[in-house]
């Protein structure tokens, strides 16, 4: 078996996946292949992976025909592939030097998910800022989340929702352990959280995470496949969609619930002045008719989460868009000034 398989779900990413391919290559070794999955491309995908092909042999490449939809296809390129740990990579996303002889090192202490950071990228990969998972955890280390205190740590300082799998490209995980979750319930194949949900599914019998505690991959910032059927359903996958997850492994009134609630409603996408900026938007576009789904999506968001957090959610419902409007306008002739 070798040690390690690149996996890449993709569809329609002729653009930009010639680019990851080329800083992925640099880093193959013996041992090592490259898995793409072509989920039903229509556009020049196939002869950008072809033209790798004709020097790297470790590239294997498979067009579906159709899109299975990104749970399925993960699941697919998995079965694909035959390293012994799978690194599961986005098709725009960049691989930083030295990355595999990285992980391959840090293999050796047999670990069931090893977990990277990523440093987000504008669009043109010009680097931003760095992404901290963890809140004063800095330096690697190695947590056995079946044991209950090292869980509470880990879930506690956990920064981002990447503490729980839900980027893409974070965790190297063990084939077998991959392999012991295949009995997740179906419902999590509709969620666009497959991953996190088979690997967040092994924790209550136990499962050994290696933070790495250092940034492998560059992530591009400004694309997302999730908003092709507008933002309040983007905002609902995560918002329902993850919580979802959390509470069929753990329970709704779980702690392990709360902080992956605690971690969403943390980060910029999923902020409250965010969502402001997202409901005058809707009301200035000819969608109104979604101003009431983004109150029901924002009202779960907060509902569960303590007195403020309430206060937020009816803040969110009742203040006037006007009014919303007004402020807004105060805040950006501000900036201006």
């Amino acid at each position: 078996m070798l040690k390690l398989s690149i996996c890449i779900p993709t569809y329609n990413f002729g653009s930009f996946i010639g680019e990851t391919l080329d800083s992925i290559t640099p880093n193959l070794c013996e041992g090592v292949e490259i898995v793409i999955l072509d989920g039903g491309s229509t556009d020049d995908t196939a002869h950008v992976v072809k033209q790798r092909q004709q020097n790297f042999p470790q590239i294997f490449y498979y067009q579906q025909g159709y899109r299975g939809g990104i749970d399925k296809d993960i699941a697919k390129v998995v079965s694909l592939s035959h390293g012994c740990y799978c690194w599961l990579f986005s098709a725009d996303d960049i691989m930083k030097p030295g990355a595999v002889a990285k992980v391959l090192n840090l293999m050796q202490s047999t670990s069931d998910v090893y977990l990277c950071e990523q440093t987000l990228c504008a669009f043109d990969m010009k680097p931003i800022k760095e992404h901290p998972i963890f809140n004063k955890i800095t330096l690697p280390e190695i947590f056995n989340l079946g044991n209950i205190e090292q869980r509470k740590r880990y879930f506690k300082h956990a920064r981002t929702s990447e503490a729980f799998f839900s980027y893409l490209a974070g965790p190297i995980f063990k084939r077998e352990v991959w392999e012991k979750a295949n009995g997740i319930p179906d419902s999590f194949n509709n969620t666009c959280w497959g991953l996190a949900g088979r690997l967040l599914s092994l924790i209550p019998d136990g499962i050994v995470v290696h933070y790495i505690g250092e940034s492998l991959i560059q992530k591009r910032a400004g694309i997302d496949s999730f908003m092709d059927q507008g933002i309040v359903n983007r905002l609902r996958i995560t918002i329902e969609g993850f919580a979802f997850i959390a509470e069929t492994i753990f329970g709704k009134n779980s702690e392990e619930t709360f902080h992956i609630r605690r971690v969403t409603r943390n980060e910029d996408a999923f902020r409250f002045r965010q969502l402001i900026s997202v409901k005058i938007m809707i009301a200035n576009s000819s969608q109104k008719e979604n101003i009431s789904d983004l109150n029901n999506v924002v009202y779960k968001h907060y509902s569960d989460a303590g007195l403020i957090n309430k206060c937020k959610a009816v803040l969110f419902i009742y203040i006037p868009i006007s009014f919303l409007k007004i402020m807004k306008a105060i805040k950006d002739n501000l900036k201006r000034r």
